[in-house]
């Protein structure tokens, strides 16, 4: 079954949320489970990227807890978008799968790989960060860390009509370029080739629950010694971070900073492409990832732990 056609199936957790989900492709292997971005629903992953992944694997993309059409409330930090997601885990009953997030999904899978390693055989983190490092952890990263601009945020932020919505992620995801305005909208095209049920295009409500989840990027920048980055040398399992060469909403300096920090990752960099490169690159990419997820030669370059 391809993207553009998987009927939503709903499953209620252990934590009271009854979560609506989507699997895609084939039934035998580990399942592949994927956090979008900031304000998005399941129905923004491009079927294009999700298709060519499902070729090889059974993936599953889901809405978190009071995304799109998952009941809850969005927890205000990413411990707690972890939490959400390992119940959802739980609750299709899987005892291994591979994991990816996407910019402020990307936050919260490396706290559900810190919080159940043994749950996620291989993990991805694309555009995205860890938490703010403390001064005893800087060696080897940029410092000082490199700031995102205002503006692309602020779009995201803000955005409420259709048209805002399709300005912002234009703006803050793709070059400001014809070859990048050409990628945007080649995926919003794709985008809306799904036919099995109408689509849900809009952001997360701005003043409910996108407030919590940007109420979880600020907690993230707060001292605790919980947090992701002084704990990335935990993660065990192989990692693969990815970006583009200019993202706009979280520096590509900071992938630099999870290959360092976690002694199994790799990195790509993918040319002329903002946050969006997982659009923009959508078959190039999901190709990349499966060949991380089979194995191949990625795997001859990780360290023996």
């Amino acid at each position: 079954m391809a993207a553009q056609t998987a009927v939503t199936q709903y499953v209620t957790a252990n934590n009271g949320v009854r979560f609506a989900y989507r699997r895609i492709g084939t039934q035998d292997g580990i399942p592949l489970v994927m956090h979008i971005h900031f304000r998005a629903n399941m129905d923004l992953w491009d079927p294009l990227f999700v298709n060519t992944l499902a070729k090889a694997r059974p993936v599953i993309i889901f809405d978190n807890a009071g995304v799109g059409r998952s009941t809850g409330e969005v927890p205000d930090t990413f411990q707690g978008w972890a939490d959400d997601l390992l119940s959802f885990v739980d609750a299709l009953g899987l005892s291994k799968i591979d994991l990816l997030g996407f910019s402020m999904g990307g936050y919260a899978v490396q706290m559900a790989a810190l919080t159940a390693p043994q749950l996620i055989r291989k993990l991805i983190l694309s555009g995205t960060s860890a938490s703010k490092p403390s001064v005893e952890h800087v060696a080897g990263v940029v410092w000082p860390r490199e700031d995102a601009p205002a503006a692309p945020i602020k779009a995201l932020k803000d955005a409420v009509t259709q048209d805002e919505v399709k300005d912002a992620l234009a703006f803050s995801f793709f070059y400001p370029d014809e070859p990048g305005r050409a990628a945007f909208q080649k995926y919003w095209v794709r985008v809306q080739e799904r036919t099995a049920e109408p689509l849900i295009l809009d952001l997360l409500d701005r003043d409910g629950g996108a407030k919590r989840q940007f109420a979880a990027a600020i907690h993230s920048y707060k001292d605790n010694p919980r947090a992701s980055f002084g704990r990335l040398g935990e993660l065990m399992m192989p990692v693969l971070v990815a970006n583009g060469d200019k993202d706009l909403l979280i520096p590509t300096s900071r992938s630099w900073e999870l290959m360092t920090q976690i002694p199994t990752a790799q990195l790509i960099i993918y040319p002329r492409a903002g946050h969006g490169f997982i659009w923009q690159y959508a078959e190039l990419f999901a190709t990349h990832l499966n060949m991380f997820l089979d194995g191949s030669e990625f795997d001859n370059f990780l360290p023996k732990l």
